[in-house]
């Protein structure tokens, strides 16, 4: 059996085609020389979003495909996974996997000078793209005072880091985002009138330790590092740190006083997200939507910024 055919019967299997639709299908892929669900989109006899279904159950490939409120649309990665802004967060993925293949752990602060740079989405995005690879991953929502997290992920705030740190609730791992087998996500809580205060160390380190023996890797939102010293804070705990900065938008002074206090207190750059937004998307925030939203974004991970 054929490529083409082994397809077809996937969407035969799958109830999508019939045999008759399938022979259509491959006689255009043919003629045209794409691949089989961008010809059987083209006749109009699937959508993207059955194609991408039945490709994710095909590798195993945990998505959220089946329309969900609880989503973010902006998170490519669970939503449209085969798309050019998915395949740039595995890019990152991949080069953090590589450059940290030394660690029996993944601990990363996902760092910015700013809001409004890409932070939370970038991420959330990691921690979607490492709990598809399998690893036991757990997103951790630090920024107590602008938390994104819940948001994105449409959950309820009522507890979370703020409530455990202050001792009000146990420590968990908060829950399961749905649909993704492999990702615990745990909130911000309620905003504190001292966040920095129950950050201070070693409280948030003492919280991941606990949680250590049920998770590969662990990502943590920050606030932006100008508006508070949540971020030092944060990262001196995790132990390394991610940069995020926004084309155009982000000043390079601001960028390396950011590094300058990082290395201050003691957390590793692992790197430099560098990323490009498109004029929708800051529409979308001059409209006060408070939501990071990219779209055919350029990522890529730089060294450190050299003085």
């Amino acid at each position: 059996m054929g490529t083409a055919d082994k397809m077809g019967s996937r969407f035969v299997e799958a109830g999508l085609l019939t045999q008759d639709q399938v022979a259509r299908v491959v006689e255009l892929q043919n003629s045209a020389g794409i691949r089989f669900g961008e010809a059987a989109v083209r006749l109009g006899l699937l959508t993207e979003q059955n194609v991408q279904a039945v490709l994710s159950d095909q590798f195993n490939y945990a998505t959220a495909l089946v329309p969900t409120e609880s989503l973010d649309d902006s998170l490519d990665i669970a939503l449209a996974p085969f798309g050019l802004e998915a395949e740039a967060i595995r890019q990152i993925r991949a080069e953090l996997s590589i450059r940290l293949s030394d660690q029996e752990k993944i601990s990363l602060a996902i760092v910015s000078t700013a809001e409004g740079e890409g932070k939370s989405y970038l991420a959330a995005s990691l921690a979607l793209a490492f709990s598809q690879m399998g690893k036991r991953t757990l997103l951790i929502d630090a920024d107590m005072r602008s938390p994104k997290q819940h948001e994105l992920f449409g959950l309820e705030n009522k507890t979370g880091l703020s409530t455990m740190l202050a001792g009000r609730t146990t420590i968990s791992a908060g829950g399961l985002a749905e649909g993704f087998p492999h990702l615990h996500i745990l909130n911000a809580g309620p905003k504190p009138p001292n966040p920095l205060e129950i950050l201070l160390q070693p409280a948030l380190s003492n919280l991941m330790r606990q949680l250590a023996d049920d998770f590969d890797v662990f990502i943590v939102d920050t606030p932006a590092a100008q508006t508070s010293s949540d971020a030092q804070t944060i990262s001196q705990q995790v132990g390394m740190c991610l940069l995020v900065a926004r084309q155009h938008h982000s000043r390079l002074d601001d960028l390396r006083q950011t590094q300058a206090q990082m290395k201050t207190a003691g957390a590793q750059i692992i790197g430099t997200v560098y990323n490009e937004f498109s004029e929708q998307d800051a529409f979308d925030q001059l409209e006060g939507k408070g939501k990071t939203l990219w779209r055919r974004l350029r990522k890529w991970l730089s060294g450190p910024l050299q003085k």
